[in-house]
């Protein structure tokens, strides 16, 4: 059943508060998963603060998935947006490769579309 609302304002109000709601829980889960991500970046000696910017060269995904799994990987070493994307991409495809769980899928998910939002801008 859909809520009424007496006018344009009080529906304008609940998405305010809907919309605060969905920013808090993202900040939330982006904490989380940040500390989560440097509990096991520290194992190499790396730092990310900002889960978007930090992992969208690629870099310290890469490094991140080498520490969980045990594996080198490839990484481009340029720093033009071609490389950035390159390393993206093979951090992505590495996931594909070792068929990550589907009980996964929702963090990989979440985390590879903001890496494409970022990059999108």
């Amino acid at each position: 059943m859909w809520p009424s609302y007496q006018d344009e304002q009080e529906f304008n109000a609940h998405l305010v508060c809907r919309m605060c709601c969905m920013d808090e829980r993202d900040r939330v889960q982006k904490k989380t998963f940040t500390k989560w991500v440097n509990k096991h970046l520290m194992k190499v000696r790396k730092h990310i603060n900002d889960l978007y910017e930090d992992l969208r060269d690629g870099h310290n995904l890469i490094s991140l998935l080498e520490v969980l799994s045990g594996i080198k990987l490839p990484r481009e070493k340029g720093r033009m947006r071609f490389h950035r994307l390159q390393n993206v991409q093979i951090a992505l495809d590495f996931l594909k490769q070792q068929k990550v769980r589907s009980s996964h899928a929702f963090s990989i998910l979440w985390l590879s579309v903001r890496l494409r939002s970022a990059w999108s801008t």
